[in-house]
This record gives structure tokens, sequence and C-alpha cells, in this order.
């Protein structure tokens, strides 16, 4: 009796489902007092924008963080250095209206914020998915194990452990994640599932 060792991969790449945008406002004033009142004017904005689109149904969530208001010491080319007042904050929007990702972000940035994206897939498609692809990383291991049996002139009788070893992946960006507004290309996500099975030969 042998014991063959392989390993078994599951994978499949799907367009992404939500888009959270992170806009991040830093307003920096020699004067304390203005950094945030500019700053909480801008916040003000943006957090609108955020609550209309959650009201609109284009987003399904939205958080707005605490303004914080912190001393920032920079040196110029000539070696000077100096101080100012940064405050800063963060409003976070979840899209499912994908359409108006590259609108929302240019929005959000002529207001004044910097705008990060970030692409995922449901919580409902991650599990299906994640579940049709334990399937098929066990078949792949077997299908392995077998040609292994196979130049050893036997067959695989029964599996020993079988042990989940690959996470459920993440963004994958199958071409570009941003871009001018009527060329946004959505990128994919990859879910994963990789296995490791001993399998016993006759």
């Amino acid at each position: 009796m042998t014991t063959i060792t392989v390993d078994g991969l599951g994978e499949r790449h799907i367009v992404a489902e939500r888009a959270t945008l992170t806009a991040r406002v830093a307003i920096a004033h020699a004067k304390r007092e203005r950094s945030m009142e500019l700053g909480a004017a801008v916040h003000a904005q943006i957090a609108q924008r955020a609550a209309g689109l959650r009201g609109s149904g284009a987003a399904t969530w939205h958080s707005i963080d605490v303004l914080s208001t912190n001393v920032r010491v920079w040196t110029d080319k000539d070696g000077n250095k100096h101080q100012d007042h940064v405050t800063g904050g963060n409003v976070r929007i979840k899209l499912a209206r994908l359409d108006l990702v590259a609108e929302a972000v240019a929005d959000l940035s002529a207001i004044g914020a910097t705008v990060s994206t970030d692409w995922a897939l449901t919580d409902a498609t991650r599990s299906r998915t994640t579940r049709e692809l334990r399937v098929v990383a066990v078949q792949d291991a077997r299908a392995k194990a077998d040609d292994f049996a196979a130049a050893l002139s036997t067959s695989v009788t029964g599996v020993v452990t079988l042990r989940e070893t690959g996470g459920p992946g993440g963004p994958a960006v199958r071409g570009a994640a941003g871009g001018a507004r009527d060329d946004l290309t959505i990128p994919e996500i990859t879910v994963r599932v990789a296995v490791v099975g001993e399998f016993e030969t006759a």
C-alpha cells in the first residue's frame, strides 16, 4: 500500500459586485481654527453626498468618521522647517450601482476628497462560489491521485486525510480599475479554494 499526497485547486474569476469608496479629507492650514473650519465644511459635503447615495438605493451602506486635527511638521526644499495643522477624516460608501462609481469618484474629488476604491463580491456570491469550488478542488486532487496511482500500476482505494489550505481569494484586477468616466473597467475578484489530500492505494 502506498500513500499519495497531492494538492487540488478550485478557482473562479467573478466580476466585482460592490465598490467601497473611501473619501479622505485632509485640510492643512497654518491656523488650527481655520483648518478645522475648512475640514468640517468639506467633510460635511462629502457626508451629505454619501447619505444621498444611500437614500437613493445606489449605496447599501456608508460610514462617517469623526474628524481629528493634528500638527504636521515639514521641511521645504531649502531645509526650512514649517508647522501647520491638518484636519482629516474618512467617509466610506459601499456602492451597489457600479455604473455610478466613476461619477461618484469625480464628484467627491471635486469637493476636495482623495478617493480610493475597493472592489468586492457580495457575501452571498462569495459563500455560494466557495462551496462550489470545494467540490472542484477535491475532484482536482482526486484526479491527480488517480494519475499517480496509474503510473504506479495501482489504484486509489480511499482518502486518508483532506485539508483545506487556501483562503477565499481576493481582488484580481484584470484590467484598469479606474480611468475616465466613460471607460471604467470593473475588475474581477478571484475566489479560490485549495486542498491537500492523502490517498491510499491498493
